[in-house]
């Protein structure tokens, strides 16, 4: 038994869920201790709001344990999942559609997590910042946008003395909240902007700021040059600084007139007689996209 869990603390949520305990009783048997719930990355099962894809998570938990929509419960599956762990979770990543309810059974439930993960849609809710000042041990903290990013991080400073990497990827970083990680977490080491709306200057106060970092992440932003000089110099103590593929917005600005004359100049007509057969024939070469 001991084995088979050392095994499944290595499986994903979905397939402790979904997959192994339907194996056998012993799999099942071994699914329920609370070391296999120790890192717990909730999958989407349910679209964002806006967002139309479908999740076929949410269509199979529904199947296996026969549970109607109108009965389901995103805040009721949340705390399942992390009950199971019994304390015991060290990682959580929640789903998009996350309520502030199960976030504070989360903070209640596992006040030892080193890992934390917030979606942006609970960030822009009525979201309490100061239940993350109960994760005394938290290490990484990732965030889905920087809303109230300056009342998090007043939190974080004073609750969460071991936070090391803060993680604002596709986030909007200007200079209040460059300021804020400046003033209020200068001492951080890891810091991972990827894909961020992060403008020069607030990448400016970043770097002048935050002595101690030794791992920035900057690559594919919009708001700078990856080859800007100054950058490059003032990051230059920095062990490992990534910024490949950064674009000023002037940049981004003429690639999309160039697409958008591009496209108004282009003679569709050629698609005009394209059978239903050519069409259906190319659907089958699309390869399905796999998410980070």
């Amino acid at each position: 038994m001991d084995c088979l869990v050392k095994v499944f603390e290595k499986v994903g949520v979905e397939s402790l869920l979904l997959d192994v305990p339907f194996v056998c009783k012993s799999w099942h048997k071994a699914t329920l201790n609370p070391s296999c719930w120790k890192n717990l990355v909730f999958p989407e099962f349910e679209p964002e709001p806006f967002e139309f894809d479908p999740y076929p998570f949410y269509d199979r938990f529904l199947t296996e344990y026969r549970v109607s929509e109108d009965r389901f419960s995103v805040t009721d599956f949340i705390k399942l999942v992390v009950d199971r762990s019994r304390g015991s979770a060290v990682s959580v990543k929640l789903p998009g559609c996350c309520t502030d309810e199960a976030f504070e059974h989360v903070a209640n439930v596992c006040p030892d997590l080193v890992i934390l993960g917030l979606p942006r849609f609970l960030l822009y809710g009525s979201i309490n910042v100061e239940l993350i000042g109960k994760f005394k041990c938290l290490a990484i903290l990732s965030l889905g946008c920087c809303h109230e990013l300056e009342k998090i991080l007043a939190v974080v400073s004073v609750h969460c003395k071991f936070l090391l990497h803060l993680i604002l990827s596709n986030a909007n970083v200007g200079k209040d909240e460059a300021t804020a990680i400046v003033n209020l977490v200068p001492n951080i080491k890891r810091l991972t902007l990827h894909r961020a709306n992060l403008d020069r200057d607030s990448l400016v106060v970043l770097l002048q700021g935050c002595k101690d970092l030794d791992y920035l992440d900057a690559r594919d932003c919009f708001g700078f040059k990856e080859d800007d000089e100054e950058i490059s110099q003032l990051a230059s103590n920095i062990k490992m600084f990534m910024c490949e593929g950064s674009k000023e917005r002037s940049e981004i600005s003429v690639a999309m007139e160039a697409m958008m004359s591009a496209m108004q100049n282009f003679d569709f007509s050629q698609f005009a007689t394209t059978s239903f057969a050519e069409v259906d024939g190319d659907e089958e070469e699309v390869d399905e996209e796999v998410n980070e």
